[in-house]
């Protein structure tokens, strides 16, 4: 009969995890990395800006529709609109890369527009009014936050200003150069202002990224101090516990002792060659205690980890096959942090009955399992060949690239 998880031992998962992505996608965004988070979340907003600068400018191309011929009127419209509209789909769906060449292009495309008015600007027909493109500039102008980095960005603007000012001049209304250089200003100011917002944002994740790879290698690093202090905790208990209580005892020589201070020698002596051949008998555990440790070593691990479990009123677990499922699950625990990137992780543990299983699951980029070397120490011998060297135990490890992996190790009573 099982007993309930959550009314029996607490459950190790982060806040944000209650309430599952409710599909793929997002939870595929969810584990991107905040830069990439980011820089998605600024392309989407092209996308109602398009809309909106696209509604916004049909009335003046309605009006000045006698002024630009139609082949021009056309592709101005379609670069200065359609790049936005695809940057906003995109950015759920496309690599950054491409994202990337599509904010190019609209960089681009909106700069070689703006140098060609001069020259298309029919001159029976004198514009009294800006060009109707000037609505529409401003997007390509600004996603040049995506296209090149921060400087690149403010040569951008100062590019797109400079062409606005030349493309003023045609228009005969009083203080030409003045009105020019105002909308030049206008437009440098405004875009710049979208820049540093765009380019302060992708920084400040930038810096977090950062300081995440730190910390997860610090949690690397933490656990295996830990490892190490348990492994001196384990000396200096044996030196307390044998080797010194036999000094102790000798030394008082207590009389009538019936040998205890041979045995205890003996005893201080099988405890160091056990020590020299790591081969001292581990404590047999209970399911619960069992589930506590795994538990333990997860949030040690894998602290942002989805941690579950199911408990089966069932003996309590042999100390050898606790130490290497422990041991095994830890190994796969560590290989997730290092190698899985950013990722959802799952460690789900059953004990049963008749068996013991506990699943390391990760979406990260996974791997080909047939390019892995026979001889790499994590999955052959600290995995697999653990679980192997223990009667009834078993290990698979199953990863395909752009998935994710699953390590699964178990015992058989």
């Amino acid at each position: 009969m099982s007993a309930p998880a959550d009314q029996r031992l607490p459950r190790t998962m982060p806040a944000d995890a209650a309430v599952p992505p409710p599909s793929s996608l997002l939870r595929r965004i969810a584990g991107q990395r905040a830069e990439e988070r980011v820089y998605r979340a600024l392309a989407l907003a092209f996308l109602p800006s398009a809309v909106l600068f696209g509604l916004l400018a049909a009335p003046s191309i309605a009006d000045q529709e006698e002024l630009w011929p139609v082949w021009w009127t056309a592709s101005a419209f379609v670069v200065g609109v359609l790049p936005s509209v695809a940057l906003g789909i995109g950015a759920l769906l496309l690599p950054l890369s491409v994202l990337t060449v599509i904010a190019r292009v609209n960089v681009a495309g909106t700069l070689v527009v703006l140098a060609s008015v001069p020259f298309v600007l029919m001159p029976v027909h004198p514009l009294t009014v800006p060009i109707w493109f000037a609505n529409i500039s401003g997007l390509g102008l600004i996603s040049a936050v995506l296209a090149v980095d921060a400087w690149g960005a403010v040569v951008v603007a100062a590019a797109g200003a400079a062409l606005t000012f030349v493309d003023r001049l045609p228009i005969p209304t009083a203080g030409d150069s003045a009105d020019g250089v105002q909308s030049a200003l206008y437009v440098f100011l405004f875009t710049l202002t979208f820049i540093a917002l765009g380019v302060s944002s992708l920084a400040a994740a930038r810096a977090a990224d950062v300081s995440e790879a730190a910390a997860e290698e610090a949690t690397v690093a933490a656990a295996a101090d830990a490892a190490r202090e348990r492994e001196r905790s384990r000396i200096n208990e044996l030196v307390h516990d044998r080797v010194l209580a036999t000094l102790l005892t000798a030394a008082r020589e207590i009389p009538g002792s019936g040998g205890l201070e041979r045995r205890d020698a003996q005893r201080a002596l099988e405890g160091l060659q056990a020590l020299l051949r790591d081969d001292l008998a581990p404590a047999d555990l209970s399911g619960e205690l069992f589930v506590w440790k795994l538990q333990a070593i997860a949030t040690e691990l894998l602290p942002e980890s989805l941690f579950n479990y199911d408990l089966d009123d069932s003996p309590d677990l042999p100390g050898e096959a606790v130490e290497a499922l422990i041991d095994a699950a830890e190994e796969a625990m560590r290989n997730s942090r290092r190698h899985a990137g950013p990722a959802n992780r799952t460690v789900h543990v059953h004990v049963g009955r008749e068996s013991t299983d506990i699943d390391v699951l990760d979406d990260g980029v996974g791997f080909e399992r047939a390019a892995v070397p026979a001889g790499r120490l994590g999955l052959s011998d600290s995995i697999e060949g653990r679980m192997r060297a223990l009667p009834g135990g078993a290990a698979s490890v199953v990863s395909q690239p752009g998935v994710g992996t699953r390590v699964t190790v178990r015992w058989t009573r």
